[in-house]
């Protein structure tokens, strides 16, 4: 949750192109940008909670059902667990993608006064 908005830190203090629906830069807006950055977080952590959530109960339920059994259980243990949190990833990942578009609309009255001045 950290990452994305340090390395979007340029972003966050110069702003994002905004350009109208054909593709004509109008100019920049860290208002924007606060816009984007919080809809990427949101969206990496709706792909990453499912298998932070759900591989813990996952475990819990094959180690009840006595999946493990023998010496090497933990070393199964691990591989599950590790490969279970590359599914739940592998699914959610390209669901979270499609839903979160790469461009999106944002209103010209919440952006900042020059835009709302200039295209209003």
């Amino acid at each position: 949750m950290v990452n994305i908005p340090c390395m979007r830190s340029q972003e966050l203090r110069e702003g994002v192109i905004i350009q109208d629906e054909h593709g004509n830069k109008l100019g920049q807006s860290t208002v924007a940008a606060r816009k984007a950055i919080s809809t990427v977080t949101f969206s990496r952590i709706c792909i990453a909670a499912p298998g932070m959530l759900l591989t813990p109960v996952l475990m819990e339920y094959l180690e009840k059902k006595n999946f493990y059994e023998g010496s090497w259980k933990s070393k199964e243990l691990w591989r599950s667990d590790v490969t279970s949190w590359g599914i739940f990833l592998s699914l959610r990942f390209p669901l979270g993608v499609l839903y979160f578009p790469q461009r999106q609309s944002i209103s010209v009255s919440s952006l900042e006064d020059d835009f709302k001045k200039k295209y209003t």
